[in-house]
């Protein structure tokens, strides 16, 4: 019997384990699993803060604000926020709005008359406030030259946005579908201070972030530089990262301590009860809802609302914002039924998700929280076909994107499972149906993130996922175009083989196989690209537009030269393959200019 006694003891316990939640249940297990993850992830330091709708739980501080100088990280020292500051510049929008100078459905142009915006569908179309504000205006994302300033910079959006323009150009219909855009919050910023008539900071303070009782703040590096602040760090060896001058403030410029952003993540989780005058309850729900997209309009209740935007942590979801910077992220992110949220800020970009897990285990644990059971549904075979992803974030990656963003997608019961043109490569998802066409991604729990998106006559036409918008499209324009970049890129490497005395005209060899040799130049150059090199001139941004420039310039001179002195090789086999490599590299040619790579210069785009 006493051989058996641990055995006993195992069978009783294993009820207990199996009930157990995961994760830390006290602020000691709590600061220790994220001590945890600052060391596995190569982080120096961080401060956090769990917060209810009556104020904040807990908060501390781990690990270092300075790696080389040691200097630790303190209650107030301030962190980073990066695009949480996109919120704060939302709020401030909405006052103008309850306030009755201009609505959701306001024109842009009619607010900034001279912002640069090209919209094709301008007549019917106009970009509207509410589109900048949930990143649907169709706008590409911040461009190099634009990231970074040479002098520190306050206020003076609008000029900003007619310095560069080129990311103001409208890609689809404006409310289509998401595509993450800072610069359709410069634009925001520009409004304020058109109306206001002071710089961005001073519109915030005085409307937001004073009222909110946000005083460890600063809007600008060099405010920053002058209090205790997080020095960013990035990769393994925790190298610090310089601070860049911003080219604006509006869009992430913001630092702050974690325990006052648990004052604008409290604000937002208690519709605007814990600062009463800020916004009206209705405004604070409004801006927590999904608008303007196809996927909205279907029913999908994920996706990003007016300056607030959803996370899925532990198969749950939380609203708020991230955010990223050159050495720095933050996250402020509530859950509205627990009642609770967190504030994580980091002076490290090499992680963040995985530290926010042991917050939400944290969260779970006060609040005994648990998701309600799904109900799956099964689906009909009307969503089987190909789709292919139409709203990337940069136009930059337009043509990888086109090529190998597609996906077949198959039902089979309650499963609709999306599987690319090659396997490991390109769009692949499996999403479970929780009926009437709103989807789960079993990578994210049972959290409903995408929805089947219907013609009026009920026809698939679309599918949305984690803000992706697939579009449906032929097995002929999702296949041919990425078989064809495969057979060019097959025929053109075979170029340069051969008898070396098969050809009269060495030229017609030689040609094509420059041409191989600068598409590896190029490519040689743009793995060596960093953030920082990518709006000046230097030897990979030069080397890859002369490539850009070199490779179809090659191709088209080896065409015509195959073609001149076609009757006067004796060589068949040495004649096609050459003429083949040509015609390869004009047709891969024809890619890049239709996604506009031909003649690339980073340091103008």
């Amino acid at each position: 019997m006493k051989g058996l006694a641990p055995l006993w003891a195992f069978t009783l316990l294993v009820p207990t384990l199996a009930l157990a939640q995961p994760g830390p249940a006290t602020a000691a297990e709590l600061r220790q699993s994220l001590t945890a993850l600052l060391a596995e992830h190569d982080i120096p330091g961080a401060s956090y803060a769990v917060f209810d709708r009556r104020g904040t739980v807990l908060s501390g501080v781990i690990g270092l604000a300075d790696s080389g100088t040691r200097a630790p990280v303190t209650d107030g020292t301030l962190f980073r926020l990066g695009s949480v500051t996109k919120t704060v510049t939302a709020i401030a929008i909405m006052q103008l709005i309850e306030q009755g100078h201009f609505g959701l459905q306001t024109p842009v142009s009619e607010l900034l008359p001279d912002a640069p915006i090209r919209n094709p569908f301008g007549d019917s179309d106009p970009v509207r406030v509410i589109h900048l504000l949930t990143h649907t205006a169709g706008f590409d994302d911040m461009h190099a030259k634009a990231f970074f300033s040479p002098v520190e910079r306050r206020g003076r959006h609008l000029e900003s946005s007619l310095q560069h323009p080129e990311p103001l150009a409208v890609r689809w219909r404006p409310g289509m579908h998401e595509s993450y855009s800072n610069p359709g919050y410069v634009l925001l910023g520009a409004i304020l201070e058109a109306h206001d008539q002071k710089p961005w900071d001073e519109v915030v303070s005085a409307r937001v972030l004073g009222p909110l009782g946000i005083t460890q703040v600063a809007a600008l590096a060099s405010q920053a530089a002058q209090r205790d602040h997080a020095s960013g760090h990035s990769g393994a060896d925790m190298h610090r990262t310089p601070v860049f001058f911003e080219q604006t403030q509006a869009d992430g410029a913001l630092w702050c301590t974690a325990e006052d952003l648990a004052r604008l993540g409290r604000f937002v989780l208690t519709d605007g009860a814990s600062a009463p005058g800020v916004l009206r309850p209705e405004t604070v729900r409004a801006m927590k809802q999904a608008r303007s997209t196809l996927g909205a309009q279907a029913g999908l209740a994920y996706g990003a609302g007016l300056g607030l935007h959803p996370r899925i942590v532990r198969a749950t979801l939380w609203q708020g914002h991230a955010g990223g910077v050159l050495g720095a992220k933050a996250s402020m992110h509530f859950h509205a039924e627990q009642g609770m949220g967190y504030v994580l800020l980091v002076n490290s970009e090499n992680e963040l998700r995985k530290l926010e897990e042991p917050l939400a285990d944290f969260i779970s644990h006060q609040t005994q929280w648990k998701p309600p059971a799904p109900t799956l549904r099964p689906l009909t075979g009307d969503g089987n076909g190909w789709y292919r992803l139409v709203n990337p974030r940069i136009s930059m990656l337009g043509l990888p994107t086109y090529l190998l963003s597609v996906g077949r997608a198959k039902a089979q019961a309650d499963t609709l499972t999306i599987e690319p043109v090659l396997p490991g490569f390109g769009y692949q998802a499996t999403l479970k149906h929780h009926g009437k066409g709103l989807l789960a991604d079993v990578d994210y729990g049972e959290v409903v993130n995408g929805v089947l998106v219907r013609s009026g006559d009920g026809a698939t036409e679309g599918l949305e996922t984690g803000g992706d918008y697939l579009q449906r499209t032929s097995m002929a324009a999702a296949v041919f175009p990425l078989m064809s970049v495969l057979v060019s890129f097959t025929l053109l490497l075979s170029t340069p083989f051969g008898r070396r005395t098969s050809l009269r005209n060495r030229w017609v060899r030689r040609l094509p196989s420059l041409a191989l040799l600068s598409l590896v130049l190029g490519i040689i150059c743009a793995a060596n690209l960093e953030l920082t090199l990518l709006a000046h001139r230097n030897w990979q941004t030069v080397g890859l537009w002369a490539a850009s420039v070199l490779f179809p310039a090659l191709g088209v001179a080896g065409l015509v030269l195959s073609v001149r002195t076609w009757r006067q090789e004796p060589a068949a086999v040495a004649r096609w393959r050459c003429l083949l490599g040509s015609a390869s590299v004009v047709c891969l040619s024809t890619w890049l200019a239709t996604f506009g790579l031909f003649s690339f210069a980073l340091w103008r785009w």
